[in-house]
């Protein structure tokens, strides 16, 4: 997709990147998303650079600004959901060091918030696909507004669940039968 670079070296020396790209380019984050915004709106803003961690190891720290249009599942209207994000990840050399750090820990719920998450690095690293994965991660998979625009709509779903609880039971209809 885009910004390929050896990981290991780019965290190592503390460089840093970034850039610009339309929501459009990342496919697997706009696949099932209703129609992105064009131009400034429909932008993703993103840095990369090394970062030394609290015990000296090299880390990644991440940033992505974006502004996807996602379906609220309350009402079925699109709204923009705000993404910032800020992350620090720590490449590792093989899935066998990926794996065995995880088990290690126990469950990776030992209540540390700020140890970073490691992520299997290469020498063609593509940041790109790791600002979409941590975009994909900050969308909720079934995003609501906090209060849904029409009032009127939000109404009428509470009124139809309402009768709802009235209704005769379907297995009172099957007891009828039975007699």
């Amino acid at each position: 997709m885009g910004a390929v670079v050896d990981i290991f070296a780019f965290v190592r020396t503390r460089r840093q990147t970034r850039g610009e790209q339309p929501l459009a380019r990342f496919t697997r984050l706009v696949s099932d998303l209703p129609e992105q915004p064009q131009g400034e709106a429909g932008m993703v803003r993103w840095q990369a650079e090394g970062v030394a961690g609290r015990h000296g190891e090299s880390l990644l720290r991440l940033r992505a600004q974006a502004q996807p249009v996602v379906m609220c599942q309350r009402c079925l209207v699109p709204f923009v959901w705000p993404v910032d994000v800020d992350t620090l990840l720590q490449p590792v050399a093989d899935e066998a060091r990926l794996e065995g750090d995880a088990e290690s820990d126990g469950s990776g719920d030992d209540g540390e918030e700020d140890e970073p998450e490691k992520i299997l690095g290469s020498s063609r690293f593509d940041l790109l696909e790791q600002v979409e994965d941590e975009l994909i991660l900050s969308i909720p998979y079934a995003p609501r507004h906090d209060v849904c625009p029409d009032a009127s709509a939000a109404g009428a779903g509470d009124e139809q669940e309402a009768p709802a609880a009235k209704r005769p039971s379907p297995f009172a209809v099957l007891a009828k039968l039975k007699k």
